[in-house]
């Protein structure tokens, strides 16, 4: 035989080289674990449309209209949250885990198995997550047909008018004289001036005025809840009142004339053209205004106060305003009404 003899020493070294580098592997393995990272709990005492699996058709929980719609409405509508089949469907072991579910208390003011009281529909506390699509262009003209009382089960609404009125794009269909005392924005009067109901209008809070059209016959009906509320990108606050800058005005107000009780777009105009709600005011351009309260023969009411802030540059305009708006340098658009080059409070010597 021919080769070299393979001496002990030459083996032992082998094996404590080739079980240095097994330990080393082993080590190294054990000193880079996979990481492992847990979801997030879910607090199941809040509920939102915004998870994935509460995105589906309306109808999957919502029963239109809800078994006891006749206690607190005139028409059929959905007036509660959804029962317990549609939670129990997804959310079985949390509906089930103790006596008192931290889930029920989305809906039900205790949870208990004694007390089946709910939250108002919907929760006064809650943040509002869908936005309302309501494109004024289009019924603009719908509204102003003259139609027989329009009955459908439980309610009844008359638009029945005189022949001989005006009724091209007339508002009040939706929008009537308010009856209710209005809320003061953050909680306060600007000076202590209190508007009276006459001051402002209603605006749609539910599913009354819309029904009269989109029932069962027109779309989106009743049943198609997403052909009217598109889910917002942010949960938001309702508006406690609506913005007014010329807080003094007064719908039903404006001499023996009742200058101020017109077709409601001689004055909205803006309104008029509008396909959504995002982002609408209900504005009206000063060139409305001044027709009557600016006109050679008539009012100089916006000039008039122009020349005091002239005479005193800390001259509040309180004709139409209150003095958080008054204080402020008129718009540009007030001195062009004058004929006159705009002017800044601070400039006048």
């Amino acid at each position: 035989m021919t080769g070299k003899c393979i001496t002990k020493p030459t083996i032992i070294v082998s094996f404590l080289v080739l079980s240095c580098y097994v330990s080393s592997v082993g080590q190294g393995r054990r000193t880079s674990p996979r990481a492992q990272t847990r979801p997030p709990a879910i607090d199941y005492s809040k509920f939102s449309h915004a998870t994935q699996k509460h995105q589906g058709a309306c109808n999957t929980c919502h029963k239109m209209p809800t078994d006891s719609w006749q206690k607190t409405r005139a028409y059929p509508d959905i007036t509660d949250y959804p029962d317990h089949a549609a939670c129990v469907s997804c959310h079985r072991p949390q509906f089930f885990r103790s006596d008192r579910p931290v889930i029920c208390s989305v809906c039900h003011t205790k949870v208990s198995p004694r007390d089946d009281a709910r939250f108002p529909f919907r929760k006064p506390t809650s943040l509002l997550q869908f936005s309302i699509i309501f494109p004024h262009d289009k019924h603009q003209d719908v509204i102003a047909q003259l139609q027989p009382p329009l009955v459908f089960p439980r309610a009844t609404f008359n638009h029945r008018v005189d022949d001989k009125a005006q009724l091209y794009n007339n508002c009040t269909i939706c929008h009537v004289q308010q009856t209710d005392a209005p809320r003061p924005p953050n909680n306060a009067w600007a000076d202590g001036f209190v508007p009276d109901t006459a001051s402002f209008k209603t605006a749609p809070s539910g599913h009354a005025s819309c029904f009269n059209c989109h029932w069962k016959s027109q779309q989106p009906i009743a049943g198609n809840c997403a052909g009217c509320h598109a889910r917002a990108d942010n949960p938001y606050l309702a508006a406690n009142s609506p913005v007014r800058i010329s807080l003094k005005f007064n719908h039903e107000r404006g001499g023996e004339k009742k200058n101020h009780v017109a077709e409601c777009t001689t004055c909205h105009i803006n309104i008029t053209k509008s396909a959504t709600l995002r982002g609408l005011k209900p504005d009206v351009p000063i060139t409305a205004c001044t027709e009557c309260h600016n006109k050679d023969g008539l009012r100089q009411d916006v000039s008039r106060e122009l020349t005091a802030i002239d005479k005193n540059p800390a001259f509040v305009c309180v004709y139409c305003h209150t003095s958080e708006v008054g204080k402020r340098d008129p718009p540009p658009r007030h001195y062009l009404i004058a004929e006159r080059p705009p002017l800044s409070r601070k400039n006048i010597k």
